[in-house]
């Protein structure tokens, strides 16, 4: 019998439910588990040395083996993992390390888990802001949220963006290679105007980031990187303007998140040369918020309602969310910002959407 004030209900209906819910739980779990296990390198030291028992891969981990057995049992116990009772070895799958260990290829996925313990541990303060509606400051996430995205972005700038994206605009490789000026706003650690860097070295290149942390991180990177004579990054809220004309201007999932979409848009539109490109990249999203649905939906809103709407309030934003960026809306500001053109490009990711936009 239902609970009291609960309608009568097809029994068969809620045991079908329940295991549907422990399977969301178990995949909560599993979820941290992979965590623990990209952080510890656990995932790859089993991808390079293979099958392994428990006291062997805490000896090449230097970790303790009870904790390793224990994980290494959890994640058999999801399916990620094969045992060999006879052996007592536990393999990873070659297929599915390459999702989840094999760093610099655009199928790894493993940095999103490390999106999960950080985010998690930001629920207290998104509840607050659930009563408030002022949102959550960007400072007052744990920079391991800002690494793990770092991490998610560096598989589609080191595989895409110069080997893909940019080949994709008629004649813009060859205007990198004799010279060109490049823009990257909301720049974050620098990644792609590093790699972009690298490949067209007559170009000279400026990022723009509001968030003090990631422009310093961005200088440090381009100074390792040897590119810092041409690369330059600078803290600014690039709403104000890019000082400049630029042959390419970038954007990369960071206009969601922007305190004014639209007066950035049109920012971005005065500094873009006349025959220049507005290279986008936004979420992929349905037009009709309902259609967006399956993993990647949930994984996109669970990272808006955790991160992406609350910083956005906190700025004084319009709260857009993760999401909040469909087709339809992107053709709208940009049209309402001057540009002309808009041509979608393949981004060869199921969480990603790109433009060409031309002024």
């Amino acid at each position: 019998m239902p609970p009291a004030g609960f309608p009568a209900v097809d029994p068969a209906k809620v045991v079908e439910l329940m295991d549907r819910v422990m399977r969301d739980m178990g995949g909560a779990m599993t979820g941290l588990l992979c965590a623990i296990g990209g952080r510890l390198g656990l995932f790859r030291e089993l991808a390079a040395s293979g099958p392994s028992t428990s006291a062997e891969l805490a000896a090449r981990t230097e970790l303790d083996e009870r904790h390793v057995r224990e994980w290494l049992l959890g994640l058999t116990a999801a399916g990620y993992l094969e045992a060999d009772r006879a052996s007592g070895r536990f393999v990873l799958p070659p297929a599915l390390a390459m999702v989840v260990a094999a760093e610099g290829s655009p199928f790894d996925l493993s940095a999103g888990y490390q999106l999960i313990p950080a985010l998690a541990g930001m629920v207290g303060d998104v509840c607050e802001s659930f009563v408030t509606g002022e949102g959550v400051a960007q400072d007052r996430y744990p920079a391991e949220l800002y690494q793990a995205m770092e991490e998610m972005s560096a598989s589609w700038f080191d595989t895409m963006l110069v080997q893909q994206w940019i080949p994709a605009i008629d004649g813009l490789p060859a205007r990198l290679q004799r010279g060109g000026r490049v823009a990257d706003i909301g720049c974050g650690h620098g990644r792609a105007l590093i790699a972009c860097a690298r490949a067209f070295p007559e170009s000279r290149f400026v990022g723009f980031d509001a968030y003090g942390p990631n422009v310093e991180e961005a200088r440090e990177a381009a100074e390792e990187a040897g590119v810092a004579d041409r690369v330059t990054f600078k803290r600014r809220d690039a709403t104000g303007g890019l000082r400049g004309t630029f042959d390419l201007v970038t954007a990369f999932s960071v206009l969601h998140d922007a305190p004014e979409p639209l007066p950035l848009l049109r920012a971005v539109h005065r500094a873009v040369a006349p025959d220049g490109v507005f290279l986008l990249l936004e979420s992929a999203a349905a037009d009709d918020p309902v259609d967006n649905a399956g993993p990647s939906a949930t994984v996109l809103y669970g990272t808006s309602l955790l991160y992406c709407l609350p910083a956005s309030l906190a700025e004084g934003g319009p709260g857009l969310g993760t999401l909040g960026l469909p087709p339809a809306r992107i053709r709208e500001y940009c049209g309402q910002a001057g540009f002309r053109s808009i041509r979608a490009l393949p981004s060869a990711n199921p969480f990603n959407a790109l433009y060409e936009i031309r002024p």
